[in-house]
């Protein structure tokens, strides 16, 4: 035989199989474009129902967060249900396809895994509401305003302006203050004033200053209480509450620095500078030339 006639021979199976491929194909192919219509329809209808999802649950009371994340869900199901629908009008056997997955499916499920965790946690962080969209929060290192919370990550923008995205299991998982919850929130400054100023009347005088500033809260009182007897100054710490949002805290503290400032040296106090002194247990002894 021929080196022209066994390489045709070895050919031969392999064009047969794409033969019967291809007209398995065109046997197929109004399944495979009926599939496909419903594939979109399924997509439009699940865009569609989200929407609608998400306007009747606004009119309600509820959370913003909870109508984003149940206009998602309702998104899903329907896509999924349509796309397992498509697959069954083409000819695949859904079940048997998925038990025939074995090895493959093990893995597409443990690459899931970390879906299904942030999405499990989000719906527990739905229910238990530690926060809501505008609440400003600290966790996981970083602090910011609470835009959305949807079915992977918690999204922060911080004081800069830039988007952080947390997976949702680690903000379930570990600590997450709340700065907005309440109505209020404290903020502590030190304050030094000179060793021979009388300190009960540099207290006096810090606290009614810091208490006539804008921002500062009447209610719970500013507190001045002495705290260290520092190597310059007597330093006092100075405690007072303002509305919780970072703008009212930092702007409010830049007045209560600079009033303090104010007052001080009005009464005739001084805010020291870091001094030494230096004690010699013997005459200094200066030699000249």
């Amino acid at each position: 035989m021929s080196m022209g006639a066994a390489e045709v021979d070895l050919a031969e199976p392999a064009l047969t199989r794409l033969e019967e491929l291809y007209r398995g194909f065109v046997a197929n192919l109004p399944l495979i474009v009926v599939a496909l219509v419903i594939g979109l329809i399924g997509i439009a209808l699940g865009w569609l129902l989200a929407a609608a999802v998400r306007r009747g649950l606004s009119r309600t009371s509820a959370d913003s967060m909870a109508v984003g994340i149940a206009g998602r869900i309702v998104r899903l199901a329907v896509v999924i249900g349509a796309a397992l629908f498509a697959l069954s009008v083409a000819g695949v056997e859904v079940g048997a396809a998925l038990a025939g997955l074995g090895i493959a499916g093990l893995a597409v499920a443990l690459a899931l895994q970390g879906i299904l965790e942030n999405f499990i946690a989000g719906i527990i962080l739905l229910i238990r509401k530690p926060f809501r969209v505008g609440d400003q929060v600290r966790t996981n290192e970083f602090e910011g305003t609470v835009t959305d919370l949807d079915l992977r990550v918690t999204k922060l923008l911080d004081y800069d302006g830039e988007l952080v995205l947390i997976p949702n299991t680690l903000v379930y998982t570990s600590p997450l203050v709340n700065l907005t919850r309440r109505g209020a929130r404290r903020t502590r400054v030190v304050v030094g004033v000179d060793y021979r100023d009388d300190h009960d009347a540099s207290r006096e005088v810090i606290r009614a200053a810091v208490a006539a500033v804008e921002g500062v809260l009447a209610e719970p009182a500013p507190e001045v209480l002495l705290m260290e007897l520092g190597e310059s100054s007597v330093n006092f710490e100075v405690r007072y509450w303002t509305l919780p949002d970072i703008r009212s805290v930092r702007h409010t503290q830049d007045r209560v620095l600079g009033e303090a400032k104010r007052a001080i040296a009005d009464a005739g106090m001084t805010i020291p500078w870091p001094i030494r002194t230096l004690v010699l247990d013997a005459p200094l002894r200066i030699e000249r030339d």
